[in-house]
């Protein structure tokens, strides 16, 4: 049966949806070979609609599908995870990711509770046999999610739609603009966009959104706390680690140009404390080796963290990479001094937010786009420090080592300054449960 019929599909969305078709016929031995060139596969199939994940069949009805491409939005739901679990006991909650990093987090974090399992590239075939399996009666979209062949399909076939954490940069706005009929289409089929923050809100209105499908509910990245879990995990990384004297550097999510520039500064902080020690998480695990390469040429030896968690090998030296997934948040708790990579070359940042949450006081470069509401909220209370190149993270990074009760202060006020942005869970779980059929608002 047919649902929602939706305007006369504009040409632009017939002309993708034939692309699509076309790339998936054509393309898939590139994809193959992508995965597998980084140590990939396992998604090859799943998100070709090859193969489709196993769950209860008998499982709870009504079903949210909620999906994040990767690590941070998949983690940074949990929030809102939670609170669906608590307010709609009744539902089944499934969880899709784009990326196998963002899959381990996602089975960590939520399995086996709930399903968890890979989202279909957007091509019709794909998308078709992922939706008829799942049957979901509401599809949660977070943050940046907006696939049209899956969308319009969805709606067709009755599926309520919603975005959350809904952000949007104004560069990707003015280039939007360019499209603006025909993503207008594709914004109107959703249901909800529930946008992080009032700027968020008013680029999707400036692109077509109706103004009644429009909230401002915050982001869920903003309630992310250490629970006992994650204390207790951070209790064992500190074990494995053998951390009992000297300073710890965490420099985390670290991408190529700027493990050189923690180096450099790791190795000029050394000077005035040799006992301080480094943890180096690139973004990308599957770059450890090559990561190590560069330690290497530094005259630095490391170890992997890999090898430590298991208790395959005892902490020796004085470097060690993280090369594994969903450890990072916990690690947070454990280092004196913190870089969050992503920020000093154009990429637009990583959550600085984690480990604030945590009362530390992140350093970051000045490229924060796609966090420039966490980077305001602990601005505002001296709470993040940005730096611009080695030699300001060098004299920062001192700053820092030198004054440990101040930093301690400003961790507790970017602790407190979170504290003042509680309630998007609530809120988002509130609105959804709107869109649930049989569900009445209040």
């Amino acid at each position: 049966m047919v649902h929602d019929a939706a305007p006369q599909k504009p040409l632009g969305l017939q002309v993708y949806r034939g692309l699509a078709t076309l790339a998936g016929v054509a393309g898939w031995p590139w994809f193959y070979w992508r995965l597998k060139s980084r140590g990939f596969g396992e998604s090859f199939l799943p998100r070709l609609g090859l193969t489709l994940p196993a769950f209860d069949a008998a499982a709870s009805h009504p079903r949210i599908w909620l999906h994040g491409v990767s690590v941070g939005e998949i983690a940074g739901v949990e929030p809102l995870v939670r609170e669906l679990e608590q307010c709609l006991p009744q539902c089944g909650l499934f969880l899709s990711t784009g990326t196998e990093t963002g899959q381990a987090v996602a089975r960590r974090l939520y399995g086996p509770s709930h399903p968890v399992f890979y989202y279909p590239l957007d091509l019709p075939w794909a998308v078709r046999r992922s939706l008829d399996h799942i049957h979901p009666s509401l599809y949660v979209a977070l943050e940046t999610e907006i696939w049209p062949n899956f969308l319009v399909a969805a709606k067709t076939r009755g599926i309520k739609l919603a975005l959350v954490n809904g952000r949007l940069s104004e560069k990707s706005l003015r280039g939007y603009l360019k499209l603006k009929d025909y993503l207008k289409y594709i914004i109107d089929l959703f249901d909800l966009v529930a946008a992080g923050t009032p700027e968020d809100a008013g680029r999707f209105l400036a692109l077509g959104a109706a103004p009644e499908k429009v909230v401002c509910t915050g982001n869920t990245k903003f309630e992310r706390r250490p629970n006992p879990a994650a204390q207790a995990q951070a209790q064992g990384f500190r074990e494995r680690l053998r951390l009992q004297a000297g300073p710890v550097f965490l420099a985390a999510s670290t991408h190529p140009g700027e493990e050189e520039i923690v180096l450099a500064a790791y190795q000029a902080l050394r000077r005035p404390y040799p006992a301080l020690q480094l943890l180096l998480a690139p973004r990308h695990p599957e770059r450890a080796v090559a990561v190590g390469q560069l330690l290497s040429q530094a005259g630095l030896p490391c170890q992997y963290w890999h090898t430590l968690k298991t208790g395959a090998q005892e902490r020796r030296e004085a470097v060690v990479i993280i090369d594994t997934v969903g450890d990072l948040f916990a690690l947070y708790s454990l280092a004196d001094l913190i870089f969050v990579g992503g920020s000093l070359i154009p990429h637009g940042g990583q959550n600085i937010l984690e480990p604030a949450a945590w009362g530390k006081v992140p350093l970051y470069g000045p490229h924060l786009n796609n966090f420039r509401a966490a980077r305001q909220l602990l601005a505002e209370v001296d709470a993040g420090l940005q730096i611009s190149d080695a030699a300001s993270l060098i004299q920062t990074g001192r700053y820092c080592l030198d004054h440990p009760e101040e930093l301690q202060r400003r961790g507790q006020r970017g602790l407190k300054a979170l504290g003042t942005h509680q309630g998007a869970a609530k809120r988002q779980a509130e609105l959804l449960s709107r869109l649930l059929p049989g569900n009445k608002p209040g």
